[in-house]
């Protein structure tokens, strides 16, 4: 008898073997692809499921100089993956009674902190706001991804802790209680001070793409730059440390599983609609599958860290440079574009349902196209690719194009193609459904029909992201100003055209741009 169930148990040890290779295969290769395409120095890829690692790959070099291939406990920034370990510390204040969701951000210290005055915060803005992304515009009126502004709650962490101003709060108190607690002993504060320091010999190196010598380069400028963390992002950490981190969610380490369900239910706002981002976590669902995910976008690094708690599955993803994040529009959600989001899906979470997988495929060519695009433009290589994937699923799935999709907008009006035109507008109609305020979505819109002569399109546009409030992408607001200004003195329309120029004068002035650049606004205001 035992040696029968001895049998049985290699048998389907067998199968179980046979079924993860051919995944694992799969997803090496995929990966592979768009790691090739990227053209990536490095990365560190893990799936975890119910705890453990199942699938392990690394790829390429920490140090392209010397050859040094990814090492298993490498440490990459995580960047805004960081967000995530911040709603945590805010969620453990909560459990603890102190209220903090509902408390204005405006009642901690928010000066000298290397942030700047916040004149535009609403002053009935909460931290809920911000850790939901929706502090902006009114609060709770529109999501836009803005990261920075998780930094304006610093002062939050000073109050809890009891700490002065000459010590960094958010680091003391994301020891004590995120890291210590997990012995996550190899997550540190941005990049060590001093280059002899030992621990530079586990940090993958950062490179960023020369357009002029088309080739990688080790980008030492943010060694000096980034020597700590923020509440927005900073942090270093590896596989191993990210992994003790996934888990602890699971075994309710540091907070509840109530509390984790506040942390990554979507933000309804104020219209009733609901937002792809929870507090400090995008929170989507892909065919009945619930996602919670964050993203990692550095100068130089880029991260995945996607939990699928219904499966205990973690997809971890980092790698030395951001090409992976840069290339695609992940701020507005959308996790599935990502292509290697994408193989984790088909292949981890999906591979039993033909449904979903069949969905996937043309998320996963929107992906491909934008990093075939990016790596266009970056390069000058991949000519002429995305615009075949896209001609491709205009004729496969021309529906695709009437849902709101920023990624696809980005796409489509950078490609600047005539026959994508009518799909352009199809996707322009979503985003009007839409409603919310979305900056770069605008911009792409607004400078696409400008460029074709659409003129009241462009204006549209230009003056929705002008007159948005409480928004801090400045450039991007000065200049739409700006423009419609342009657009409204073709139409003769001198008063309202002197109101845009006037935003755009401000917004550039509280902002300490260039006076020469402001002198240059003001001159053409006053022009005839």
């Amino acid at each position: 008898m035992r040696s029968t169930l001895t049998f049985l148990l290699i048998l389907l040890f067998a199968a179980q073997k046979s079924l993860a290779q051919p995944a694992a295969a799969a997803i090496e290769k995929q990966v592979h692809e768009i790691a090739n395409i990227l053209q990536l120095p490095g990365f560190s890829l893990a799936i975890v499921k119910d705890g453990k690692i199942v699938y392990r790959q690394m790829e390429g070099y920490s140090d392209l100089e010397k050859k040094i291939p990814v090492r298993d406990d490498d440490l990459f920034m995580i960047a805004s993956v960081t967000k995530t370990m911040t709603a945590n510390l805010i969620m453990q204040y909560e459990q603890e009674h102190k209220g903090i969701l509902d408390s204005y951000v405006l009642n901690y210290r928010y000066i000298d902190i290397g942030f700047g005055w916040p004149y535009n915060v609403d002053v009935n803005v909460r931290i809920r706001h911000f850790l939901s992304q929706t502090s902006e515009d009114g609060p709770g009126n529109s999501f836009v991804y803005n990261g920075t502004r998780f930094n304006y709650m610093y002062g939050l962490f000073e109050k809890m802790g009891d700490h002065t101003a000459d010590v960094d709060a958010y680091q003391l108190e994301l020891q004590k209680r995120v890291l210590t607690p997990l012995g996550m002993q190899h997550t540190i504060f941005g990049f060590p001070k001093s280059r002899t320091d030992t621990l530079f010999r586990h940090i993958a190196k950062p490179y960023i793409y020369d357009q002029t010598n088309k080739r990688l380069v080790e980008n030492t400028g943010n060694y000096a730059r980034w020597t700590r963390a923020f509440p927005s992002g900073g942090l270093l950490s590896t596989i191993a440390d990210l992994v003790k981190y996934t888990n602890s969610y699971d075994q309710h380490t540091l907070i509840t599983e109530a509390s984790y369900q506040k942390i990554t239910e979507p933000t309804e706002l104020n219209d009733g609609s609901l937002s792809p981002y929870a507090l400090g976590w995008f929170s989507e669902t892909f065919e009945g599958k619930t996602i919670h995910w964050h993203y990692g976008q550095a100068d130089d690094y880029a991260a995945l860290f996607i939990r699928v708690p219904e499966t205990g599955s973690t997809f971890i993803f980092l790698a030395n440079s951001n090409a992976p994040s840069a290339a695609l529009r992940l701020g507005s959600g959308q996790i599935w574009e990502s292509p290697f989001a994408a193989a984790f899906f088909r292949y981890f979470i999906f591979n039993n349902d033909a449904r979903a997988r069949q969905r996937l495929e043309s998320e996963e060519l929107i992906g491909k196209a934008l990093c075939l695009r990016y790596m266009e433009n970056k390069a000058g290589i991949y000519k002429g690719e995305a615009a075949s994937l896209i001609t491709q699923l205009a004729k496969t799935n021309p529906e695709r194009f009437k849902r709101y999709d920023p990624g696809l907008i980005y796409l489509l009006t950078d490609l600047h193609e005539p026959a994508f035109q009518p799909l352009i507008n199809q996707l322009a109609d979503a985003y009007r459904v839409n409603g919310h305020i979305q900056p770069y979505v605008m911009t792409d819109l607004g400078d696409y029909y400008l460029s074709v002569g659409k003129n009241t399109q462009a204006l549209e546009f230009y003056q929705k992201l002008a007159d948005a409030k409480g928004f801090e992408f400045w450039q991007l607001s000065a200049e739409a100003a700006r423009k419609a200004g342009q657009l409204l003195m073709k139409e003769g329309k001198t008063a309202e055209r002197r109101v845009y120029y006037w935003k755009a004068i401000n917004d550039m002035k509280l902002q300490y741009a260039d006076d020469n650049a402001i002198g240059a606004v003001i001159k053409e205001m006053n022009s005839l």
